[in-house]
Formats: structure tokens, sequence, C-alpha cells
């Protein structure tokens, strides 16, 4: 209550009379910004955005913040506080903005740019062990990104029992982003208006985007009209000469029918004279030639004993007696070896060493060689492929999937080994991370991260038999950036 009394004072003196009268509701919007953010900070342990239409106006709040930070620490006996500010741009990009956080927070320390706040800034609070602030001036050029990481920074820090306070300001249109993506800062981020200093529900109306609706002008209503006329008087004027076309070709086709109708009378009646005379004269071909082939086959029905002769002779004795011979039908082994030269010219010694054209091979062999050199030419591709370690993977997973799990399959501390191990599953997605071991550099081959452990372990059951019997185990997302951690460390 005295927290509550000393930020909401429901009572004011008068200064005409001795008592006290009661506030109007209007009153407490008389509360300082600064200490809602302090009540927000201590209470709620959420990242606090300070919106204004007014750029002089959250910019002085901004201020007052940093200096109201100065005084506590002179209060507090303490000559050192944590503190970072940065004033964002539009020309700062993401890794930027990391950078001059990181490096005003932890002075000659390395780190990766490229890494969330989240991730980098919670492992060094961890190390050093004090309380942080971070004030970010002009929230609205922030990406939406940078946003995310501070806001889970905040969340993650409570969740480790760390002091990490973040206080952005900025115009609305940094509200605005975030009441459009509002399911990612939910109880992660409050939104604090810096006229009134009451908190702003990410569902209000103040914050959703509001279409510009610019009027029209007398001229342009002018124009719009006079164009939408022009067109109307177009449209009509072409409908009329496509009528007037029509009507023409119609009238044409008409006229052009009755004349077309006299003129194929007169080709049908000279037609079917043609074709009576036509028939007439082959009927008498016809009578013709049935004589002529009657008088030509009673001459031929005889045949002379010189012309058996000659007939005898002519022929070839090889003809008569040598049968034909039946095409001989090719050989399993012949087709395999003749597939093998096809394919690949330097590999026709193996094929003919393993198949020899004497065996007996059945439908079945000839199947299971094509899948010999299927796998062969697949085991050289999965040579070729390329395999490396990927920490970061790991490291930006746990951004999304703070209760991930994966699933590790095998470790190794011959690098070799290593590469043989991956190539040998190239259906399966492996993803690999370096870890200290007893002084040395191992390596850790594992699945991909699951959102939980009910995921990861639908995906151990469904894992090859070649990979099962390795004995696989499900390990969190937490232990595995541990891990890491002591390779880089």
């Amino acid at each position: 209550m005295s927290a509550l009394a000393s930020i909401l004072p429901l009572q004011q003196s008068d200064p005409n009379n001795s008592g006290t009268k009661e506030l109007s509701p209007n009153a407490i919007s008389g509360i300082s910004v600064t200490t809602r953010i302090e009540y927000n900070l201590r209470f709620t342990k959420q990242a606090v955005l300070v919106v204004s239409n007014n750029t002089e106006q959250y910019s002085q709040l901004a201020s007052q913040y940093l200096v109201s930070l100065s005084n506590s620490a002179l209060e507090s006996n303490t000559n050192q506080i944590n503190v970072a500010f940065v004033s964002a741009s539009a020309k700062l990009n993401d890794i930027q903005i990391r950078c001059r956080l990181v490096e005003q927070l932890f002075v000659n320390t390395l780190f990766d740019p490229e890494q969330s706040l989240a991730v980098s800034v919670l492992k060094f609070a961890k190390q050093h062990g004090e309380a942080i602030t971070i004030v970010v001036d002009h929230a609205h050029a922030l990406s939406l990104q940078i946003k995310y990481e501070l806001s889970h920074l905040v969340n993650q820090s409570k969740k480790h029992k760390l002091k990490v306070n973040v206080v952005i300001f900025g115009l609305t249109a940094a509200a605005n982003q975030l009441s459009v993506n509002k399911s990612l800062f939910k109880n992660k981020m409050a939104v604090i208006d810096a006229k009134t200093g009451q908190i702003i529900n990410l569902d209000d109306n103040k914050l959703k985007p509001q279409n510009s609706k610019n009027s029209l002008t007398i001229l342009q209503k002018f124009s719009l009209v006079s164009i939408i006329l022009i067109v109307g008087i177009l449209l009509t004027w072409g409908y009329q000469l496509i009528r007037d076309d029509a009507r023409n070709i119609n009238a044409e086709t008409k006229l052009g029918s009755t004349e077309n109708g006299a003129v194929e009378s007169k080709s049908i009646d000279s037609i079917s004279y043609s074709t009576d005379k036509v028939i007439r004269e082959m009927e008498k071909k016809e009578k013709l030639d049935v004589t002529e082939n009657a008088i030509i086959t009673k001459t031929k029905l005889e045949a002379s004993s010189e012309e058996i002769n000659v007939a005898i002779l002519s022929t070839p004795l090889d003809s008569i007696s040598r049968p034909v011979k039946e095409p001989i039908a090719a050989n399993v082994a012949d087709v395999i070896n003749a597939l093998a030269l096809t394919i690949n010219t330097g590999k026709s010694e193996s094929t003919s060493s393993i198949i020899n054209k004497e065996d007996n091979i059945s439908p079945t062999a000839f199947s299971e060689n094509s899948h010999v050199i299927k796998n062969v030419e697949l085991k050289n591709i999965a040579i070729n492929a390329p395999v490396k370690v990927d920490n970061y993977y790991y490291q930006n997973q746990v951004v999304v999937y703070d209760k991930g799990y994966v699933v590790q399959i095998a470790g190794f501390t011959d690098k070799e080994l290593w590469k043989r191990f991956i190539r040998e599953y190239p259906s399966q997605r492996l993803f690999s991370y370096q870890r200290l071991l007893k002084g040395e550099s191992f390596i850790v081959v594992t699945s991909k991260v699951y959102p939980n452990k009910a995921a990861a372990t639908e995906a151990l059951i469904l894992l090859p038999e070649a990979l099962s019997n390795r004995n696989p185990w499900l390990k969190d997302i937490s232990s595995v950036i541990n891990e890491i951690n002591t390779f880089k460390g």
C-alpha cells in the first residue's frame, strides 16, 4: 500500500483551505511518466515502450529517465551503474544496434553481433552478475526483430532471476507495429502514453493503424467526372460502329447466298450429266479388261519344259539346303554389361568382374545389380556433399524454442569419421556442434531442434534402424547451449 500511495496520490493540498479535497478522475493524468516506468519495471517485470506523437516529448522523457537513473545510483552510494543508451536511426541496421548496446554494457568483451541480444546479453549478465538497464531513443526506427529480442531478453532474465530493465521511447508508430504483431509481445512489453502516463493495451483502437483518407479537391472531382463522360461517349460511339458493321455483313451474306444458289443448281446439273457419262465409259473398259484377262489366262495355263528348267536352275542351292536361322535372345548378363558401359566406360571392368556371360542370372539378379549401380552413384554424390559444424543454428533456435529438445545420435573426436558418418545418411537432416570433452574438441551429431519433448520423442521413434541401433537419447536445448559455451570459453 505504501508503494501505491507514493505513486498514485489520492489527495492534494488546497492552498486556500487548510484541509484537502479529492482529485477528479482527470487528475490521474498528472502522474509522472518516470514513476510509472519504475512501477512497471518493479512489479510487472516487462520491457517498457513510451510513445508519443511528438518527438520532443518522448525525447525529453528519455533524458529525464536517464537523470533519474543517475540520481538513484547516487542515493544508493554506487559510483557505477551499468546502463546502455542508443539513439536509433533508420541508417543503423540490426548488427550495428547490437554492437552499440553490448560494447557499452560489457567493455573489452568479445561477442558475436549476429547473435540475438537475448542470447549474448543474457550470457554476459550471468557472468558479471550485475543489474543492467537498456535505454533506446527513437524506437520507431528499430526493426521488429530488435524489439522482439529486447522483450525476450527481459522475459528470459526474469526466468534466470537476473535484473535486466529495457525502456524504449518513440513515436506511436512503434506501438502500432507491436499491435499488429501482438502475439509476439503479449505479456512481454508494456506500452505507456507519454502524455497521460497511462498504460495502453495492445488491443486498444489507438494503436491500430488507421488508413488515411485524402479528400478530393473540386478540381480533382471535376476532372474525374469529365474523364468518365469522355469514356462513356467513346464506348457508345464504338458500339454503334460495331452494330452498323454487323448489319452490313448480314446483308452481304444474304445476297451472296441467293447468287450462290443459282450457280450451285447449274453446277449440280452439269455434274450429274458428267457422272453418267463417266460411269458408262468405265463399264465399257471393265468388259474389255475381262475379255483380255481370259485370253491371257488361257495362254498361260500350261508351262513348257524350258521354263521349268530355268526356274529350277535360277534358285540357289544355299537357300534350299540351309535353313533360316532364327534370332537368338540376348543373355541378361549381356544387357547388364551394355548398360554399365553406357553409364560409365571407366566402370566396365568392375561390372564385368561381377557378372560373367557364362552364369545363369535370373531377372531378380538383374534388378539387384541395377540397384547396386544406383547405390554407387548415390554414394558418390553423398561423398561430395558439404559437411560443416553449425553452432549458430542451436543458438538461434533457442530464441524460438526455449524449451526445445534434440535427439543426440553420435559423437566423434576424429573429423574424418564424423564426415563419413554424415555422408552415409544424406536423407536425414543431421546437425553438428563442437564442445570440449576432457580438454579435447568433440563433435556431437543431433537431429534438428523440436519445439517440445513430445515432438522429439516421436522423431526418436521414427529414426531408421541403423541410427536406432546407436541408442540415441533426448537432450534439451539449454544443455546443448551450455556445451557449446564450454567450447567457446
